[in-house]
């Protein structure tokens, strides 16, 4: 079974920026709050973004297997298509004509060279 770590990765992200985004109210110092802000709203985007491209992530995998059963669909129709009927029966009537035809054609100039 496939694990996929981008939800869980995605969500540790955001509360960690969340984490921060509060953090940064105890600050006394306004650069030290305003860095703080700055970084909590980083990760706070990174992390929905990271929660974003998992659900693209999901979606596209289940069009990828959807799109897998036709063409599964597909190839066991065409399996059956190829299947050939009696195509032994129509070689041995091609041949058999063509060597009637043959010995039609090669008998008659004999013939014709002993009639004159």
């Amino acid at each position: 079974m496939k694990m996929n770590y981008s939800i869980p990765i995605g969500i540790f992200i955001f509360v960690a920026g969340v984490a921060v985004f509060i953090t940064s109210f105890f600050s006394q110092i306004l650069e030290v709050k305003i860095a703080l802000l700055i970084a909590a709203i980083g990760l706070i985007a990174s992390g929905i973004a990271q929660l974003g491209q998992a659900q693209e992530k999901k979606q596209d995998e289940e069009r990828h297997k959807l799109v897998m059963e036709k063409l599964e669909k597909i190839e066991k129709e065409l399996e059956k298509e190829d299947q050939p009927k009696g195509t032994g029966i129509a070689i041995a009537d091609v041949i058999s004509s063509g060597l009637k035809y043959y010995t039609e054609h090669m008998a008659k100039p004999k013939k014709e060279d002993e009639n004159d």
